[in-house]
């Protein structure tokens, strides 16, 4: 590499480069440069125009430059926060001016970086950066050619917000195998809280060295899994009370190994440490090389020894801390000792593969979380649920903490993780509480809304104005989630079933309502909102049901029945039909069955218009867009209609399509009001002849994975009012096909909400 001590400008004569006003991008990056006797410093820096002191400017690029500039030689740089990563390496330089003789530089690179991505993200983010930046085949010939690819792969690194290149004269000249050096920060707050440091994996090493500026009170645990502090940790104080220092089986468990260390660290200034558990030996140094200074250490018994796979770090209510992680990088390897990757079709398959698998994996403990929710899960259960082996715990554990950083889920206690709301996260109004807040009359809420898949509570609240959402965690399986605020002029609340077992579900659904019932004690009407499986017809559309239309529960016949259960089903004997064993419920209270055909008369007395519900459908697809969930309506080729013919041939129809005045007002793909009796029953519903017989007997229009607990227990808390609305996800019970759930449970919420608007 050559270094000219000239004063051009690195991107070429301002003369030749014009920037056109009307094609400023929002951001550029600014170049400023300052120098000292025994140092330079250059800061590339990603900044929106607005904050660009124009009057600074020296230099502006263009063509592939553009959106580059250059400001004037700065006396110095101004003081910014701490940087978050750094890398420390030696350069040889080609001096031109002096015959092109070697210069010797010790350089550090500091990164800074936008939003509030991960460490791990981080570090690949600059490590990426340096090696595209040093790559050998097309490194830059000169100082000039260096800054210059900096500065444009900075703009195609827009995770990095700024990086700093600090060039000084190295201490020992004649050191020419120092390594390239990777610092990652850790910012520990004084709460004697752990923090999981993903970005120094530890799994594959035996030792770590650290730099560390803190009063006191330094925390390390290596660990066999995150979640397990109290039991497979090995947890290491370095000056406690900056007094002495310790090792401990577990968190604050038995004292193993202990040292007078006064004085030890220092919350002015770096010190450096390193630790290291090669053959189940903990030993503990002060100092940059490993071996030195040894102050601590411990022979690990047979019996209390396992792989340690974690580390993670924490300061107490003393001091904060500052932690550098370093770690050694390549900047280039060798191609005759660089490993060969194979790049065969059964390699890469290989590769697919295995991400395919983490991916659903990570989907399964998604899932598994959602089904749970508002209950809290343990790390064991998610791993066996997602079948995670032990010897994958450290990835496991990498994935929930990145899932915890995107917002996706929370650890509510040790080792258990809940499953949160997106697009509620930045709202005030949801608090975890140990008791619901006392509410005046009119404050009480009048209608409840039960949910049982989490897209159904999503959607359900999406539909509620200045609402407020609280919880409370309880870890025997008993929590509860509760979501208060206005429907028109109604107040409601809505509240979501925890799935499990189906023993243990029915339990928890009985409890949930009748707690709901007693807390809430003024509630009048219940709603139940939520996805089901839709009762097609193949060749009339008036009576043809499928993905994406909406069921309201409606009396076909005398006995005024919403609701049918299917508990039993038995062959006639010497016949080709069943006999059936049902429960029915009724609701005595007819307000919500008078609004429901109120509502209807308003739509069908204005086909041509806007339904009701259509805006809702549209706000409430908006306010979920950040949720992982899609809530937008698949493709109408994904609905497809099957029949199984008498000798078990599978046929494919085509939906019945509508006629008369019913064809000029339809639009395929809108969403179409049917009004029957749902229906439930794995007997009925897992069986196709039997599901179509069940449904001609009792004018079911849609069937769901059973709510007879439910219904049960609000005809056992004296409910005389309720409702069931379901969207149409399957052609079973809404339980099969997870990509129709969202936007079946969205257009189940927003009739809800048009049917409470017209609610007297």
């Amino acid at each position: 590499m050559e270094r000219r001590n000239n004063r051009r400008s690195v991107l070429g004569d301002r003369r030749s480069l014009v920037m056109d006003s009307k094609s400023m991008d929002k951001e550029d990056i600014v170049m400023t440069a300052s120098r000292h006797e025994d140092c330079s410093m250059i800061r590339l820096e990603r900044k929106c125009q607005s904050e660009i002191d124009n009057s600074q400017i020296h230099f502006i690029g263009g063509g592939p430059y553009k959106g580059i500039l250059v400001n004037k030689m700065a006396p110095n740089l101004q003081e910014v926060e701490s940087a978050e990563g750094r890398l420390e390496f030696l350069v040889y330089l080609s001096d031109n001016e002096q015959e092109n003789k070697s210069i010797q530089d010790y350089w550090t690179l500091r990164f800074w970086f936008l939003g509030r991505a991960d460490g791990v993200t981080k570090k690949r983010a600059f490590t990426d950066y340096f090696q595209e930046l040093m790559n050998q085949e097309d490194f830059p010939k000169n100082y000039i050619g260096f800054v210059k690819r900096a500065l444009v792969l900075l703009k195609k690194y827009s995770l990095i917000k700024r990086v700093e290149l600090l060039v000084e004269k190295p201490e020992d000249p004649d050191d020419t195998s120092t390594p390239i050096k990777s610092f990652i920060t850790v910012i520990t707050p004084d709460s004697y809280n752990y923090q999981l440091v993903p970005e120094v994996p530890v799994n594959n090493k035996s030792f770590l060295t650290f730099q560390l500026k803190a009063a006191g009170d330094a925390h390390i645990a290596l660990s066999a899994m995150y979640s397990e502090l109290q039991s497979k940790t090995h947890e290491i104080v370095i000056g406690e009370n900056n007094k002495r220092s310790l090792i401990r089986e577990g968190s604050l468990g038995s004292i193993r190994a202990e040292s007078m260390t006064m004085n030890i660290l220092s919350s002015k200034e770096f010190r450096y440490f390193w630790v290291s558990w090669l053959n189940h030996h903990i030993e503990v140094g002060r100092g940059k090389k490993h071996g030195q200074g040894r102050f601590l250490h411990w022979h690990v018994p047979p019996n209390k020894q396992f792989n340690i796979n974690c580390l993670a770090v924490s300061t107490g209510k003393a001091s904060k801390g500052r932690w550098e992680f370093v770690e050694l990088l390549d900047a280039y390897v060798d191609p005759s000792e660089q490993k060969v990757v194979d790049f065969t079709r059964a390699a890469r398959k290989a590769r697919l593969k295995s991400s395919l698998i983490w991916l659903a994996k990570k989907m399964k403990m998604i899932q598994y979380l959602e089904d749970t929710y508002p209950n809290s899960a343990s790390i064991q259960d998610l791993l066996v649920n997602s079948k995670v082996k032990q010897t994958d715990m450290f990835t496991a554990v990498v994935m929930l903490n990145e899932m915890q950083k995107r917002g996706l889920i929370k650890e509510v206690d040790k080792g258990m993780w809940m499953r949160v709301p997106i697009s509620q996260q930045n709202s005030s109004n949801m608090k975890m509480v140990k008791d619901l807040p006392f509410l005046q009359y009119h404050e009480q809420p009048t209608i409840a809304i039960i949910t049982s898949l989490y897209s159904e509570k999503l959607a359900v609240d999406a539909m509620i104005d200045n609402k407020s959402t609280y919880f409370k965690n309880k870890t025997d399986g008993e929590s509860q989630v509760y979501t208060l605020g206005q429907i028109g002029k109604h107040i409601v609340v809505s509240t979501k079933l925890s799935k499990g077992a189906a023993e243990q579900k029915m339990i928890s659904a009985e409890n949930t309502i009748t707690r709901l019932l007693g807390v809430f004690s003024y509630v009048e009407h219940v709603i139940l909102v939520g996805v089901g499986g839709a009762v097609p017809h193949f060749s009339d559309f008036n009576k043809h049901v499928r993905l994406g239309d909406v069921v309201v529960s409606t009396p076909v016949d005398r006995s005024g029945s919403l609701y049918v259960h299917c508990q039993r089903a038995e062959n006639i004997p010497n016949s080709i039909g069943y006999s059936y064993v049902t429960q029915s419920w009724a609701s005595t209270n007819h307000s919500l069955q008078k609004a429901v055909e109120n509502l209807k008369c308003t739509v069908e007395r204005n086909p041509t218009i806007a339904k009701p519900w259509d805006p809702y459908i549209e706000e409430g697809r908006d306010l979920l867009e950040s949720e992982e969930s899609d809530f937008n309506r698949p493709s109408i080729m994904r609905d497809k209609l099957f029949a199984t013919q008498p000798n078990g041939t599978v046929v494919q129809y085509e939906h019945p399509k509508p006629s008369g005045s019913h064809y000029q007002s339809y639009t395929e793909g809108q969403v179409t009001i049917r009004y029957g009796v749902i229906g439930s029953g794995k007997m009925v519903t897992q069986n196709e002849k039997m599901r179509k017989d069940f449904s001609q007997l009792n004018g079911i229009k849609a069937f769901d994975s059973e709510f007879d607990a439910v219904l049960d227990s609000l005809e056992g808390s004296r409910n005389c009012s309720f409702l069931v609305i379901r969207g149409m996800a399957d052609y079973i019970d809404g339980t099969g096909k997870k990509g129709w759930q969202p936007y079946a449970a969205l257009v189940a919420a927003a009739y809800m909400k048009s049917l409470l608007h017209v609610l007297e």
